[in-house]
């Protein structure tokens, strides 16, 4: 065989490798996966973890309570869903997102409670290819930004334009909400609360692997193909420099998942005059709420209160 038909199978072979494992890494971190991560709730179910239980706690909690179920189609035809929480009439409403193939319960566990009990109604979301919404793929908070924006719009139109709004997330749900903030937002939303978002999308990748680094290239025609999205609309460190809406961020100071350092990041980065951040003491990721609830009591409920104003 001639010296140039092997150097070509051997690159052939080389960049088969590349973009195999690029579309491995983009199925596990982009994919629904729908049957896996309901066999991994059915596992956690049978946890006896005091902070395990404390979220299927506030599953039951929000079982219990009376709600609207809402829904939605996205800008590109996903079918979306919410329950919508009324509070004794009040017009001051949380719009909270979770995180990473998870559930509002899930993330906020503790959190909901908290913020409900305060007397605020709550919109929890189903971000898009999770829970009860349609879909086939995350995307980072670049298009669960703008269905945050369409849930806006649906609560205005649904209970009426005098709303008083807070954006709030955990993990990817607080990418979406950092997202949201670098767009246009109705005059509505008053303030966000972000509780361990990632910087950026490919900051979080290469983290959390080692070999990200070296496929990212090869990753990025897959997730602009099979995702619809560029790594750059993923970017809540980007979108905080155009954000005006008061911010709060939040963080565990043991985060190893989503590094702890990216809260300074953010914040540093962000353009709005006011803002604030509070480290949870201990919390690994997204357990700022239950690891310490008395601690974020103190720093979320003043922060909703002098944002949301009775009207």
């Amino acid at each position: 065989m001639e010296w140039y038909w092997i150097l070509f199978i051997v690159v052939a072979a080389l960049l088969l490798i590349l973009f195999g494992s690029a579309f491995a890494m983009f199925l596990l971190a982009f994919g629904a996966n729908r049957k896996q991560v309901n066999r991994l709730f059915l596992e956690r179910e049978k946890d006896p973890a005091p902070l395990v239980r404390m979220r299927f706690c506030t599953r039951d909690y929000m079982d219990a309570l009376p709600y609207d179920a809402l829904t939605l189609t996205a800008s590109d035809g996903v079918r979306l869903s919410a329950r919508f929480f009324p509070n004794g009439g009040t017009k001051k409403v949380a719009i909270i997102c979770h995180g990473w193939h998870s559930f509002p319960w899930w993330d906020f566990g503790k959190a909901f409670d908290i913020v409900y009990d305060a007397g605020y109604a709550v919109l929890a979301v189903s971000q898009r290819a999770q829970g009860d919404s349609a879909g086939n793929c995350l995307t980072y908070g670049a298009k669960e930004s703008d269905d945050l924006i369409l849930w806006i719009r649906k609560l205005l139109s649904t209970y009426g334009e005098d709303l008083s709004i807070a954006i709030m997330g955990v993990s990817l749900g607080a990418a979406t909400v950092l997202c949201a903030t670098g767009k246009p937002l109705p005059k509505q939303v008053k303030c966000a609360v972000s509780d361990c978002s990632f910087t950026s999308a490919r900051d979080e990748f290469a983290s959390a692997s080692k070999i990200f680094s070296a496929i990212y290239p090869y990753s990025v025609p897959i997730v602009r193909v099979f995702a619809g999205i560029r790594y750059r609309d993923a970017s809540p460190i980007d979108a905080v420099k155009r954000s005006a809406t008061p911010t709060l961020f939040i963080h565990g100071d043991a985060d190893d998942f989503v590094p702890y350092p990216m809260l300074q990041r953010l914040y540093d980065a962000c353009a709005a005059q006011d803002k604030a951040l509070w480290a949870s003491p201990g919390a690994v990721h997204a357990e700022a709420a239950m690891r310490n609830p008395d601690e974020y009591a103190a720093h979320v409920l003043p922060w909703l209160m002098d944002h949301l104003s009775d009207r």
